[in-house]
C-alpha cells in the first residue's frame, strides 16, 4: 500500500469519541466486526495456501497486497459468506471498509513478520499472522471511504452502513476545526473498550507556522519514575515540579482481585461470569482512563511551556523483563501501572504541534548516579537517597534520586551520531554487554519445544 504523505504544515490527529447506540445500532456494528473478522481470516487462509502451494511446486504468486487480495475477495466472498442455517449471503449487510480492514490488516502482519524474519525490521520478532476468534481478538472495524462524517449539530456522527450514530459527549473540538476549513476527516475507527463502544475519527489538521510556546527559551529535564509520575528540573539546579503519581492499578488492586475472586466461583459462560466479567472490563477501563488523563494533562503542559524538553530513551520491555531482583513481582507491576514510556509518546507528537523541541537522551546516560555538582558517577543500586563519595575532591553532596536525574537531563547534551536518532538503540559509545550469536540459531524457532526447531520458517507447519 502506498504510504500517505502528510502535507507541509500539516499533522494527523485524532479525537476519541464514546458512541451511545441503539440497538439496531449495536447490532449491525457487531456484524461489521465479525465481517472484519472474517475477512482476515480469509486473507490469512489464502496467505497460507500460497506459501504451501509455492513450496510444493515452486511456482511463486504475485507479491500479497490489498488490492490484489481484495480482487481475489470479491470473487470468492459469495461462497465464503454464507449463512449456515439459510444459506443465504450475508456480506451485503455490511460496509465494504469492514472486509478491506480486515484484509489490510492481515497484509500489514505478513508483511511484518516478512521483514521480522529477513532483519529488517527492528524489535521483537514478529512470528506469522494467526487466525482471529471471537472473545479473543479485539473488536474494530475502520472507515475511510464512503458517507462518514462529524455532523454540524456536535452530538452525532455519521459511519457507512449504520446510519448517524449519537455521541456521549460533545464533538466541538473537532466540528470547529472542519468548519473552519483546518481539518478534513480522513477515517473513523470504531472499537469496544471494555464495556463500552469509542469511534476515534482521524482528521488532518493544519498547524499554525509560528510556535506556540510560554517559555520557548525555557530548558527542562523530565524524569519517570514509579516513585513520582514525573519531575521537572531546570539546567540551573531548580526543581520545577514533583507531579504525584496517581498509582490507579494500586488503588483499584484490591477490587479487582474481589470481582476476579468472586467470577472464579461461576461456571464459565453462566450469567453470573458474564456480569463479573463485565465488572473486570469496567474496573480496568477506568484504571487506564485516569493514568491516560494524567498523562496528557502532563505531557500537553510540557510541551506548552517549554521550548526544550529533554527525556529519557528507557528500554521499558527490558525494565520489565528484569527477574531476580527483591520484590521483583510488585517492581514490575508497578512500572506498568507508571507507563514510563508513554511520556515520551506524547511528547514526540505534541511538541510539534506547539513549536517546542523534543531530546531523547541517550539510553545508557547515567542520569540518575551522576553528581549535578561535580560529574562524579558512582553506583547508587536503588537508593532513592544517595551521597557523592568522590575521592580526591571531597564533594559530599547529598542528592534525591528523581531530582538528580531531571536536573542532569536538563543539562544534557546530544552527541554527534552516524548511526541513527540518539536514545533509539545508540549506545554513545558504551561496552558491548551482549555476546557473539551464531547466524540462523535459536532466532529461527518457533517456539521452546523440542520439535520446534523442526518446524519451517515461513509459517506453514509440516504435516
Amino acid at each position: 500500500m502506498a504510504k500517505f504523505e502528510i502535507p507541509q504544515g500539516f499533522s494527523v490527529q485524532a479525537f476519541r469519541f464514546t458512541l451511545d447506540l441503539t440497538e439496531d445500532q449495536t447490532r449491525s456494528l457487531a456484524r461489521h466486526f465479525g465481517a472484519r473478522r472474517k475477512a482476515y481470516n480469509w486473507a490469512v487462509a489464502a496467505l497460507k495456501a500460497d506459501i504451501g502451494m509455492w513450496r510444493e511446486t515452486g511456482v511463486e504468486t504475485a507479491k500479497p497486497s490489498l488490492a490484489v487480495l481484495r480482487k481475489r475477495w470479491n470473487t470468492a466472498k459469495d461462497a465464503v459468506c454464507v449463512n449456515a442455517a439459510t444459506g443465504g449471503v450475508w456480506w451485503p449487510e455490511c460496509s465494504k471498509e469492514a472486509y478491506a480492514d480486515g484484509i489490510g490488516g492481515a497484509v500489514d502482519a505478513y508483511w511484518n513478520w516478512h521483514a521480522s524474519r529477513a532483519g529488517t525490521r527492528a524489535g521483537k520478532r514478529v512470528g506469522f499472522p494467526r487466525f482471529k476468534k471471537k472473545g479473543r481478538d479485539a473488536d474494530r472495524v475502520s472507515f475511510s471511504t464512503g458517507a462518514m462524517r462529524v455532523e454540524p449539530d456536535r452530538r452525532h456522527l455519521t459511519l457507512p452502513v449504520i446510519g448517524t450514530v449519537r455521541t456521549h459527549e460533545n464533538t466541538r473540538r473537532v466540528e470547529r476545526l472542519i468548519r473552519a476549513g483546518r481539518a478534513r476527516v480522513l477515517a473513523i475507527s470504531v472499537r469496544r473498550n471494555g464495556t463500552r463502544i469509542d469511534a476515534s475519527v482521524r482528521v488532518l489538521v493544519a498547524r499554525p507556522q509560528q510556535p506556540n510556546v510560554a517559555r520557548p527559551k525555557s530548558q527542562v529535564g523530565v524524569d519517570v519514575g514509579v516513585r513520582r509520575l514525573a519531575t521537572v528540573a531546570s539546567a540551573d539546579g531548580a526543581v520545577l515540579e514533583r507531579v504525584p503519581n496517581p498509582r490507579p492499578l494500586d488503588a483499584a488492586l484490591k477490587e479487582l482481585r474481589h470481582v476476579s475472586r468472586a467470577r472464579s466461583r461461576c461456571v464459565k459462560g453462566s450469567r453470573q461470569y458474564r456480569e463479573r466479567t463485565t465488572e473486570l472490563s469496567r474496573l480496568h477501563r477506568r484504571v487506564n482512563d485516569v493514568r491516560v488523563h494524567h498523562l496528557h494533562v502532563l505531557t500537553t503542559r510540557l510541551a506548552k511551556t517549554h521550548g526544550r524538553i529533554v527525556v529519557e530513551g528507557l528500554d521499558v520491555a527490558g525494565m520489565l523483563r528484569q527477574k531476580g531482583l527483591p520484590g521483583a513481582r510488585a517492581r514490575r507491576r508497578g512500572l506498568s501501572d507508571a507507563a514510563l514510556g508513554t511520556p515520551r509518546r506524547h511528547l514526540s507528537y505534541k511538541t510539534a504541534w506547539y513549536g517546542s523541541q523534543l531530546v531523547v537522551a541517550d539510553r545508557w546516560f547515567p542520569s540518575s548516579k551522576t553528581c549535578h555538582a561535580c560529574g562524579h558517577v558512582q553506583d547508587i543500586g536503588w537508593a532513592e537517597h544517595w551521597t557523592c563519595d568522590r575521592t580526591g575532591g571531597g564533594c559530599g553532596a547529598t542528592h534525591q534520586r528523581d531530582d538528580c536525574a531531571a536536573i542532569n537531563l536538563a543539562r544534557y547534551e546530544e552527541p554527534d551520531s552516524v548511526v541513527g536518532p540518539v536514545g533509539a538503540a545508540v549506545k554513545g559509545g558504551a561496552d558491548c554487554k551482549t555476546g557473539p550469536r551464531p547466524a540462523g540459531g535459536r532466532e529461527a524457532r518457533k517456539g521452546p519445544g523440542h520439535l520446534a526447531g523442526k518446524q519451517p520458517r515461513d509459517g506453514v507447519r509440516v504435516a
